[in-house]
């Protein structure tokens, strides 16, 4: 019933950029104070940007900050609803509650792209997405996925030249990802595989 940045934004981090966030220490109580006159961006930051918390939190809040312009469905708002009782100002025809809402803050940064020209302050989730379309790393990563998912396992150093070859295809094809499977599909790596 409500968004997740950091989960969104540990996704882009892992699944597209190549990178790596630790899971959360056994130490840590990580949970999001409750305060029914704030946004979500405003109370999550309130407690990750201390310095035990940010070492982790600056390689994914950026990321995932963006996507609030999204609701927990996927749908575009460009105000989060505080969705409480004390909030309640009305409701509508069908009977829905009608709350409170405050304008949402959807700025982040993309970081980890490998391009200097891509990395950089973003205004919001389309920005973003545009930004690592073209990002040769969120390529090369996705590429990865693709032979872990078909292969069954993970690369070793000797699946080098499939994934290279993977790569190539892709680019060659204009960026078609039916070139890329079938790269991957004929390679010596998927015909020997164990």
């Amino acid at each position: 019933t409500h968004t997740d940045p950091v989960i969104r934004g540990r996704w882009v981090r892992e699944k597209l950029l190549a990178g790596r966030v630790p899971d959360v220490p056994i130490t840590v109580d990580a949970q999001i104070p409750n305060d029914h006159h704030k946004t979500l961006r405003v109370r999550l930051e309130s407690v990750t940007r201390a310095k035990q918390c940010w070492k982790c939190h600056e390689s994914m809040n950026p990321l995932g900050l963006p996507f609030e312009i999204f609701d927990d469905f996927g749908r575009y708002r460009t105000e989060e609803p505080l969705e409480y009782p004390e909030n309640l100002i009305g409701k509508k025809n069908n009977g829905y509650n009608i709350y409170k809402t405050l304008k949402i803050d959807s700025s982040g940064e993309l970081t980890g792209t490998g391009d200097p020209f891509l990395d950089g302050e973003v205004t919001d989730a389309i920005d973003m997405i545009g930004r690592i379309a073209k990002s040769d790393v969120a390529r090369q990563s996705i590429i990865r996925h693709a032979f872990r998912f078909y292969m069954g396992r993970n690369e070793m150093l000797s699946d080098s030249q499939t994934l290279i070859a993977a790569d190539k295809a892709y680019l060659d094809s204009g960026g078609s990802f039916k070139a890329v499977i079938v790269s991957l599909l004929t390679s010596d790596s998927f015909i020997y595989r164990k």
